[in-house]
């Protein structure tokens, strides 16, 4: 399929949000159905005396203040079609006070090579020329309404497409205890959307219009012309006082920060707009990674002084002409980032290579470098930030490989789930490192409701946690093996199913904490059980997982706790596409040694699935 089949939309589709209010609601589960789904998701971590005591806990909690968190919830739900409300983004990012970069941000490498674009340093420029240029397509498509809506099941099953107007002019503004969203972006239909585009680069910031007079882009030769511009001015011009460093520091004090600089002068509050609003944003970094893997590890680390947190997507362009796209997630999530990145490559390998030749006669686009105005206290708390991360160093190991000795043919070949299969062997994974099973999350897609986001899937099963008892039981045939890693990913897979039906079990916990953190309520004593926080709740999973679908785009976020990894994957035909993160001072986890298992654990099931296949049938 080309590029307009799967993202221009035509007359059947509708413009990219007519679908939206449409959508049938989030839905409420009933408290009792959520109980006993959340017992069953214990069963793997609990003593007999543990699952009773929990089990005590469940009932009181029915019985007293979790039915009447629930009365509030069905009353939201009575008056908002999603009773979520803005709850996920205001409770579980905004009240977190830790630097965005590197513990919140996604991160998602473009993998150039794949459409035979050179990463080097001669083409660099051009390349990045592009890469702004189909960016603005995107944006363009995106504010005049015609992006194809995301859909399923040949176009049965149509999903939210409201997270797109967070992709761009959009940021994550920190306040002393809470921070929100600051969405500038508007499509045409609702108002005039900023024009102009950021590039921070060598600690400065400069602000470039990407329309014409008429409404049309700027070419792509034109852009390239702006581009050689801006790099002789970094090029022979001193570094700036680099501002960006501010965003880099715990929410709170950036904050306090922020607000002294809005304070110094009315100037600082229009220059703070321009940088906050910008359509799209390029981070011009002047290190050069080597791989991918490399560039990833850069895309949260790298240029502090001109990398503007905040903001809801940049595209990290390095020196040697790799990219990183980045994004803040209370804003959108993965999939997002996913659709772009297809979006990007498909027009590097569609569009042809623009006619450089045209830069020769293009007409100049101004520069306009945004400059602060800063006090020795500011300029102080820029140089104790970047001290600070400096001394940090790179505390988030990140990892990327290909894993191509099969994809999901041969899954699917086997009569087995793709996303379900890997789920299985990555817990087996961990439990081969560890002797020790994992609380694992997966993102369960929720955007086919109105305003839904995503669910959690306890991926740690009764039906896995057989599967690995199973597997160090030296008693154990390769039939039984087999057999219970069927019924692993088989049940897996079910439960993906009931997930997205709206059967799941931590956004309606999330809701009713909610619920009682909102009317100042003492939080529930179910909260504190032990078994809440053994099982992964309250932001304890031990694996943060995502499939991001299935092209090559695969990204990722740091591990959700100290001693966990992140694990995100994409599987094609023939290959899976790996993005593995750990802590780099966890004297427990290593994701280069987690690498190398997961991939043993494919070619280990591989050969006994086909072996039985033959012998048995299975």
């Amino acid at each position: 399929m080309d590029r307009a089949s799967l993202f221009v939309a035509d007359k059947e589709d509708g413009d990219t949000f007519s679908f939206d209010k449409s959508l049938p609601a989030f839905p409420l589960p009933k408290l009792r159905d959520t109980m006993e789904r959340y017992y069953a998701s214990l069963l793997p971590f609990g003593t007999p005396e543990e699952l009773a005591q929990t089990r005590t806990i469940i009932e009181e909690f029915e019985k007293g203040i979790g039915s009447k968190l629930q009365e509030t919830l069905e009353k939201r739900a009575g008056t908002m079609k999603n009773w979520m409300g803005s709850w996920w983004e205001d409770y579980g990012y905004h009240l977190l006070r830790m630097p965005l970069l590197p513990y919140q941000i996604m991160a998602m490498p473009c993998q150039l090579n794949l459409v035979d674009i050179p990463q080097t340093s001669d083409y660099m420029l051009k390349s990045l020329a592009r890469q702004i240029y189909h960016s603005l397509e995107f944006w363009d498509l995106t504010r005049k309404e015609t992006m194809k809506p995301l859909s399923s099941n040949g176009g049965k099953i149509k999903y939210s497409s409201e997270l797109c107007k967070f992709f761009y002019s959009t940021s994550r503004v920190p306040g002393l205890e809470q921070d929100h969203i600051d969405k500038h972006f508007l499509t045409k239909s609702e108002g005039n959307t900023p024009t102009h585009m950021l590039i921070g680069a060598k600690g400065r910031q400069f602000a470039i219009n990407c329309v014409h007079d008429d409404d049309t882009l700027l070419t792509a030769p034109e852009i390239l012309v702006v581009l050689q511009r801006l790099r002789s001015i970094l090029d022979y011009e001193a570094d700036g006082d680099g501002v960006s460093a501010l965003t880099h520091d715990d929410r709170t004090t950036w904050a306090q920060n922020r607000n002294h600089l809005m304070e110094i002068s009315e100037a600082n509050k229009d220059t703070l707009r321009l940088v906050e609003s910008s359509n799209i944003v390029i981070c011009w970094d002047e290190h050069t990674p080597g791989s991918t893997e490399e560039s990833s590890q850069l895309s949260i680390y790298g240029d502090y002084q001109s990398r503007w947190a905040d903001r809801s997507s940049c595209i990290v362009a390095f020196k040697n002409g790799h990219y990183v796209y980045t994004g803040e997630h209370s804003c959108y999530d993965g999939t997002l980032s996913a659709s772009f990145a297809t979006f990007m490559q498909i027009s590097f390998f569609e569009v042809p290579e623009p006619d450089w030749s045209e830069a020769e006669h293009a007409k100049v686009t101004e520069i306009k470098e945004l400059k602060f105005q800063l006090d020795d206290t500011l300029k102080s708390e820029i140089k104790r930030v970047l001290k600070e991360v400096e001394e940090r160093g790179v505390d988030v190991t990140v990892t990327f490989t290909v894993f191509d000795d099969y994809g999901k043919e041969f899954m699917k070949s086997m009569k087995l789930h793709p996303d379900s299969f890997v789920q299985v062997l990555l817990q087996w994974t961990y439990y081969q490192m560890h002797q020790e099973i994992a609380p694992t999350y997966e993102t369960a897609l929720m955007r086919h409701y109105y305003n839904g986001r995503t669910e959690t899937l306890r991926s740690c099963t009764s039906a896995v946690h057989e599967f690995l008892k199973a597997s160090s039981d030296k008693s154990t045939t390769d039939v039984q093996l087999m057999k219970a890693f069927r019924a692993a990913v088989n049940e897996h897979r079910h439960l993906m199913d009931e997930a997205r039906k709206g059967h799941g079990i931590d956004r309606h916990l999330f809701g009713l904490w909610c619920a009682a953190y909102e009317n100042k309520l003492d939080i529930p004593a179910f909260f504190d059980d032990p078994m809440y926080a053994k099982s992964g709740g309250g932001g304890n999973f031990v694996l943060s997982t995502s499939t991001l679908g299935f092209t090559a785009n695969v990204g990722f976020v740091a591990p959700m706790t100290f001693d966990g990894y992140g694990v995100f994957y994409a599987i094609t035909s023939d290959a899976i596409y790996i993005n593995t993160t750990a802590y780099r001072d966890s004297i427990k986890t290593s994701a280069r040694k987690f690498n190398i298992i997961f991939k043993e654990s494919f070619r280990r099931v591989r050969s006994l699935l086909e072996q039985l296949k033959t012998v048995s049938n299975l």
